[in-house]
């Protein structure tokens, strides 16, 4: 599938339907036989179960519709899961060496795809649990969940306190009187972090985005709360300031 936004899926940053097979293989390869919770509910599985498991987080994770065309979808899902009455150690269980095997596969470990991997695999194993209660009664013909990172935390909208630290760039302070400019004085005074710190709100090279946000943004800087690392030296919100004053020209 194609990045929305310019920004990749969970199942591209993960490394695709050969990173999550790697995963489900030692899943069911390595552990699942000779774990007393789980080797019972995977006894007769199938021998292609590992990679069925991995086209189906695939699939969720915004890969290609593999699980839906070749397995049957969400009805075929939901329907090894039911009358199995699964436990809540079991489900735990389950999840817990998961995430040991996306370790040893390789899968990325940075905070956003883990977010995004964990949440669903709990969200996942926990409705899987409730399908399997006797009784139960699943609403039939719902498509495959498409899961996508959290909260807006994607790859690179979080600054890194381990990345190296670039050099400040020069800033041109324009002199009293002199005409202002968003392009030329205004957007340099935000540094790559700052607008990396921002994304989940609005876009700090936007003169658009800037001029909406002006009055707010100016009001933190006053106060020193933004940038976070730091206040800006007083000429430097004195130029935002007049930038304002002045109606914000481009």
């Amino acid at each position: 599938m194609e990045p929305v936004n310019g920004e990749p899926s969970v199942f591209e940053w993960a490394g695709g339907s050969a990173a999550f097979t790697r995963m489900t293989r030692l899943f069911y390869e390595k552990y699942v036989p000779g774990d007393p919770l789980l080797a019972p509910l995977f006894a007769e599985m199938a021998a292609d179960h590992p990679e069925r498991v991995a086209a189906w987080l695939s699939e969720t994770f915004g890969g290609p519709e593999t699980y839906s065309e070749r397995y049957g979808g969400y009805d075929w899902m939901v329907s090894q899961h039911q009358g199995r009455a699964l436990t809540e150690m079991q489900r735990a269980r389950w999840v817990q060496l998961m995430c040991q095997c996306a370790d040893e596969a390789g899968l990325p470990a940075d905070p956003e795809f883990r977010a995004a991997f964990v949440s669903y695999l709990e969200w996942g194993s926990r409705v899987a649990v409730e399908n399997s209660t006797p009784g139960a009664q699943p609403p039939a013909h719902m498509p495959v969940p498409r899961w996508t990172w959290m909260a807006g935390a994607t790859p690179g909208s979080r600054v890194s306190a381990l990345a190296a630290q670039p050099e400040e760039p020069a800033v041109s302070t324009p002199a009293t009187g002199a005409p202002l400019s968003f392009e030329e004085h205004i957007r340099p005074l935000f540094r790559d972090r700052d607008r990396a710190s921002m994304t989940f709100a609005f876009d700090l090279w936007s003169i658009d985005e800037v001029s909406q946000h002006a009055d707010a943004i100016l009001d933190r800087l006053q106060q020193g709360t933004m940038p976070c690392d730091g206040s800006w030296p007083q000429e430097r919100i004195e130029v935002f300031e007049r930038w304002i004053a002045t109606g914000k020209p481009s």
